[in-house]
């Protein structure tokens, strides 16, 4: 979508193929962000993903302090997955049609106007606002699935073509930062301020992104003619033929289908554990569910961390092996943490039978358990390195083992599996974990992880002595 004439940069969505050092080299990333239209685009990307990430976590944890119930939290973002299964393919095609600059403005303008409508749901019945909050985050994330793909469709557009490796790189990093710091610090200023201001902080940020994209230049007006159901059946068309081939492609290639199984588990755990980590400290340590940032900053650090270190110890070791054990340690680490948590519960249970205290009673007196946070916080910390040792080798692996002429296809399947994957997931761990406790349902969450580090260190077994099993 980047470059028609290089394929390796071709791709659904924000997903960039990492370019080499000697690519970064040959144009730093001083020379694209002196591009003026360009940094304003590049700051535009930033203020949105930032905002479009804050209002998932901050609703989801508003929601789930109001509701105290997993389920709805998980409802939520999976209300925001569905539009983007449904819609990523069709919009790619569409947006190739119409003035991208148009498409970035109005995409940004529909987005303040939907913060307007949180805003105005957030005194409302509790179960009339929920239900407000999960019809509005899949208009606002189905609004989203437009702008990805105008923003990386005018990329070319605003830089010269030996520039575009550094450009593409940026937008690929920040992408990624976007992503952490709303899971992470974003629950931090929630827990400080509370729900509305950050969403009036959302919506400015949609606001700079708006008045950024306006300014940028006459080539990114440019649009064909487009007939509405023409549009709609080359979109149907573009994006059967690309899962056609994909899926073509696949079923010779065992290697490639179990990296693609492989990288979709942490993505899906991290879902999970956003969802079941604002119940978890509530449960847990007696915190407030917007306190969850205690245990998903280790987790963002760590995955950022390991992102970091992956580059050194991926061209030193077998990709394979640090991918199962990366699936292993993080399955460990989850099921040690809701062990001790279970654990605890019980000896606390007990304790409290002993002592004549009423159960019941300890949720007035604040926060318990604290000693036990310390080592939550260093469990997620090694959870999150391994997150990065399981993800990317794994993307690395699927880089090197796609030809450049399938290769978009490749990714754009895995996009789409990962919109999927995380779906039943998500709304069956959540009610098991109203029913039984959030504690309990990480532990076998973690058991679970194991068995599948476990299922793919035998399959990658018997590929690599050349006896392939389908997965």
């Amino acid at each position: 979508m980047l470059d028609p004439t290089r394929s390796e940069h071709v791709v659904s969505g924000p997903l960039l193929v990492p370019p080499t050092e000697e690519e970064v080299d040959a144009a730093s990333f001083r020379d694209v962000l002196a591009n003026a239209p360009f940094r304003s685009l590049w700051i535009a990307q930033i203020c949105s993903q930032l905002a479009q990430n804050l209002t998932w976590i901050t609703l989801g944890a508003f929601v789930a302090n109001q509701t105290h119930k997993s389920t709805l939290v998980s409802v939520i973002i999976v209300s925001a997955m569905m539009a983007q299964l449904f819609l990523s393919g069709f919009a790619g095609v569409l947006v190739d049609r119409v003035s991208k600059r148009a498409v970035l403005f109005s995409s940004n303008v529909i987005r303040i106007v939907l913060t307007m409508l949180f805003l105005a749901a957030t005194p409302i019945d509790v179960a009339a606002q929920t239900t407000v909050i999960i019809v509005l985050i899949f208009i606002a994330n189905a609004v989203s699935q437009f702008f990805m793909p105008a923003e990386a469709a005018t990329i070319p557009l605003l830089v010269e073509k030996r520039n575009l490796i550094a450009a593409t790189s940026l937008f690929n990093i920040t992408f990624n930062a976007c992503q952490v710091i709303p899971v992470t610090l974003g629950l931090l200023i929630f827990d400080l301020v509370g729900i509305v201001p950050v969403l009036i902080m959302v919506g400015g940020l949609y606001l700079v992104a708006a008045v950024l994209v306006s300014t940028l230049p006459a080539q990114t007006t440019l649009s064909r003619p487009m007939h509405g159901a023409d549009s709609l059946r080359e979109a149907a068309d573009h994006v059967i033929g690309d899962v056609r081939e994909a899926l073509r492609f696949l079923s010779h290639e065992p290697g490639v289908r179990l990296t693609i199984f492989q990288i979709n588990v942490a993505p899906t755990f991290l879902f999970i554990f956003g969802t079941l980590g604002l119940t978890f400290v509530q449960q847990t340590f007696g915190l407030a569910s917007d306190r969850a940032w205690i245990l998903l900053l280790p987790a963002g650090v760590g995955l950022v961390g390991g992102a970091l270190l992956m580059g050194r110890f991926s061209a030193r070791a077998r990709k394979e092996d640090l991918i199962n054990i990366g699936l292993l340690i993080m399955g460990a680490g989850i099921a040690v943490l809701g062990g001790v948590a279970v654990l605890t519960s019980v000896v606390n249970g007990a304790s409290q039978r002993v002592t004549g205290f009423i159960t019941s009673h300890i949720h007035h007196m604040g926060a318990y358990n604290i000693g036990l946070i310390p080592p939550a916080m260093v469990i997620s910390l090694l959870i999150g390195v391994a997150m990065a040792m399981s993800t990317i080798p794994a993307q690395t692996l699927v880089f090197e083992r796609t030809p450049s002429d399938v290769r978009g296809r490749i990714l754009a399947m895995q996009q789409l599996i990962g919109g999927a994957a995380p779906i039943i997931p998500l709304l069956t761990i959540a009610p098991l974990a109203d029913v039984f406790g959030t504690s309990s349902v990480m532990t076998g969450l973690g058991v679970a992880i194991v068995l599948v580090g476990t299922l793919s260190v035998y399959l990658d077994h018997h590929l690599h002595r050349g006896r392939p099993r389908l997965l």
